[in-house]
């Protein structure tokens, strides 16, 4: 099956005894065609389109220090330039409960991503990072617009995370807001990067545009802006992206492959491959959640009119509110943080409750 899907050549193998036994070229299973048993893998890494430019990604991630058990993960190679394959693809590999990492030049591989869940009853939460809110309120073909569009019975919360302001039309903003999603400003994001986990734990698929970097740091990324976030930030955030449980795919894409600079590029690509990785082996097991092993706290409020309760695991110090039963049937368990909860400890009701609340009731 898998065989049909993907392209690979014998240029592109990459022989592992030219690595060192600490670096990835070494343990990383890289496919070549033959039938493999994706029930002893964990991730599969893959790429949308160009196979040159992938290339230069392999290299650069090949060099890393291994980390994580050997033969756990496999690159799968470059994916026909077709949503079609894509998406069989991703679905095959959610059906077998392996994580994909895909890498793709534009945000067209984010659809597939989305249509591979088209199979599953429940809603999904997204988390868009970019430097834009990627929504015309002209209709034009961008991506919220068709995600909106086309899977509007997938899309439950949307988290868009790294808009810079003066590079969005505010009444696409207002349009989402209006909507009980999330836009997250790069700023307020920078001032408090901690706070970017509980945004993104309850997502079931991320897509993380390399346009979030400034480009001094990912010189290839497609607006060559100036702002952005920095090298350092982004893969603290890709590896509270991966620690998330409920995390089934990721994508990374919006690159220029024919940019002159695009060898640094490459370097950052893989950098957030090896933080995307350190997060997802860094995973507590916390889901389904147990209420019995989690600590407390209730808070009364007066915007509500009942209590909150808020829970602090013991494991990993994160923390969750309920939504209150005569709010929502569902009585549901959702990401948030300590600071919420001394929000909520001062009176008020912070935007994260509020917009769930607004959400599901």
């Amino acid at each position: 099956m898998i065989q049909n899907l993907v392209q690979n050549t014998a240029a592109s193998f990459l022989e592992p005894t030219t690595f060192e036994t600490f670096q990835y070229g070494h343990s990383i299973i890289q496919y070549q065609g033959a039938a493999i048993d994706l029930k002893s893998i964990d991730i599969a890494l893959l790429s949308w389109g160009n196979s040159e430019h992938y290339q230069g990604i392999r290299k650069a991630l090949y060099q890393l220090s291994s980390n994580f058990d050997s033969k756990k993960i496999i690159d799968l190679g470059v994916v026909d330039q077709n949503l079609v394959p894509l998406v069989e693809l991703i679905d095959l590999l959610l059906q077998q409960n392996v994580f994909p990492i895909i890498i793709s030049e534009d945000n067209q591989a984010v659809e597939a991503q989305l249509k591979a869940y088209e199979q599953k009853a429940d809603l999904l939460n997204v988390a868009l990072f970019d430097s834009t809110v990627p929504y015309s309120l002209e209709s034009k073909p961008l991506l919220i617009n068709q995600l909106m569009k086309y899977h509007p019975h997938l899309l439950f919360h949307l988290n868009c995370i790294g808009a810079q302001s003066y590079l969005v039309n505010k009444q696409a903003v207002d349009f989402l807001e209006d909507k009980y999603f999330e836009v997250h400003r790069l700023g307020k994001i920078q001032s408090r990067l901690e706070e970017i986990e509980p945004m993104v734990r309850n997502a079931d698929l991320t897509a993380f545009s390399l346009a979030s970097i400034r480009a001094a740091d990912a010189p290839a990324q497609v607006y060559k802006n100036p702002n952005g976030l920095l090298a350092a930030e982004a893969c603290k955030i890709m590896r509270y992206i991966t620690m998330s449980d409920q995390l089934s795919s990721l994508c990374i894409h919006s690159f220029d492959s024919k940019a002159s600079d695009q060898a640094q590029t490459n370097h950052m690509i893989a950098q957030l491959i090896w933080f995307a990785v350190e997060g997802f082996f860094a995973r507590t097991q916390e889901l389904p959640l147990d209420k019995k092993e989690l600590r407390a706290y209730v808070v009364d409020n007066n915007t509500l009119g009942v209590p909150i309760s808020f829970y602090k695991s013991p494991k990993s110090d994160r923390w969750w509110f309920e939504i209150p039963k005569a709010l929502h049937t569902k009585h549901q368990l959702l990401a948030c943080s300590y600071r919420d909860y001394q929000i909520a400890c001062e009176g008020d009701l912070p935007d994260r409750i509020l917009n769930a609340i607004n959400r599901l009731t």
